[in-house]
């Protein structure tokens, strides 16, 4: 269960890291880089979503080394094989509130968990709307272009056949 811990909050800061480096590189395009309004805004909230997002994975990253490391899995385990004793052992006023605290700490790091995911969703919903946007106008100057290249084919054929009558 401690080695789970620790690797999960590994990799937890492991990507917040790399997140982090990322949008740092993205926030000094912004400032530098001449963009489009669209492309400014839709960087824009993105950088501040994920970098966010890395800041909540810092936080559930420590969050899970300091289960680990505060012991608080090993009391709980502890107060869990009281029941277990032949006569099952009655748990002290500290051992409930411990359990309490315990209880409370892991709803935080569910709570973290819970806003990550809300992110990543809201994430890929802009990021598949801005796709789709994108293709949209793209689709719309090759339709323009292509209208235009048949306009003026249409008209050399005309002329070509103006030609051929006089």
């Amino acid at each position: 269960m401690a080695a789970a811990l620790l690797l999960m909050s590994a990799v937890a800061v492991g990507i917040a890291v790399v997140t982090i480096r990322n949008q740092v590189r993205t926030w000094r395009r912004l400032r530098t880089e001449s963009l489009a309004s669209d492309d400014r805004r839709y960087l824009r909230g993105i950088c501040q979503r994920r970098t966010l997002n890395a800041v909540l994975l810092l936080a559930l990253g420590g969050m899970l080394a300091g289960a680990h490391f505060t012991g608080g899995l090993d009391e709980l385990v502890r107060i869990a094989r009281l029941g277990e004793q032949d006569p099952p052992a009655q748990p002290t006023e500290e051992d409930r509130e411990t359990v309490k605290s315990l209880a409370l700490y892991w709803i935080m790091i569910l709570g973290l968990l819970f806003f990550v995911i809300v992110l990543a969703v809201a994430d890929y919903a802009a990021t598949s709307l801005y796709g789709r946007q994108q293709l949209r106008r793209i689709q719309n100057e090759q339709r323009t272009l292509l209208e235009r290249d048949l306009a003026v084919i249409r008209q050399q054929k005309l002329n070509d056949r103006a030609r051929r009558m006089e």
